[in-house]
């Protein structure tokens, strides 16, 4: 397992010194640290609270995201988690400022909340709030702990990964269906495979090259399809 700093957060290189195998300071081409492992690479964006209210007021962090989305590689590693950090204690920020009447903190904390609703759903990005080094250093040991183990991966039981497809859903919902249940391949890449195969019977008869012509499938989730249906 590796972790990538970048250059701009060495001030918490000391923090971290022991919760990765190998710790790289470098600069990074988007987020501010990349945690690598045999199954793949975690882009992780740290804010602290001011850089995270003002890139918000400013419209940066939503450039941010958009790359951070947009980003199948990094450093030749591929993506395959993309994480916002948030550090900091909200509390110890609002009681600086005099909000005037409980309505003007009603308001600063509804478009607080607005702005995480956006990041979580229209960016796709899980938000991970960590109030001190201390818990900052926890977040990134069990994050890597976990990354190099395989367990941010598993599935779920079988009885509640996916919800029994109705009865009468249209065959082509169902093919979408089966083809959305494997591992990684969620409605968008199942609908992508459909356009391009047409049946999932010339999916599961595709070679690897094949199946990475289809747009959004690398060769990563290629060769996993390939071995779900050759093995």
């Amino acid at each position: 397992m590796k972790l990538l700093v970048d250059y701009r957060e060495r001030h918490l290189a000391g923090v971290l010194d022991d919760v990765c195998e190998e710790i790289n300071l470098t600069q990074l081409p988007i987020g501010d640290y990349v945690a690598i492992s045999d199954y793949g690479a975690v882009i992780i964006e740290r804010k602290t609270i001011n850089d995270f209210l003002s890139s918000v007021r400013s419209n940066r962090l939503w450039d941010q995201l958009l790359r951070m989305m947009k980003a199948e590689e990094v450093l030749g590693y591929p993506v395959k988690r993309r994480i916002l950090l948030v550090h900091g204690n909200f509390e110890d920020y609002l009681t600086a400022i005099d909000f005037g009447s409980e309505r003007d903190l009603l308001v600063h904390w509804s478009q607080l909340m607005g702005a995480y609703l956006e990041i979580v759903y229209v960016y796709n990005t899980p938000i991970v709030h960590v109030e001190s080094d201390t818990a900052f250093k926890a977040f990134m040991k069990i994050l890597i702990k976990r990354e190099s183990s395989g367990l941010n991966d598993k599935l779920p039981d079988a009885k509640w990964y996916k919800k029994p497809a109705r009865a009468d859903l249209p065959i082509k919902d169902r093919k979408k269906y089966v083809l959305s249940s494997l591992p990684y391949i969620g409605d968008r890449l199942a609908e992508n495979l459909l356009v391009h195969f047409k049946t999932i019977s010339r999916v599961a008869c595709a070679s690897v090259e094949e199946l990475q012509e289809v747009p959004k499938i690398g060769r990563r989730k290629a060769q996993l399809v390939y071995e779900i249906f050759h093995s």
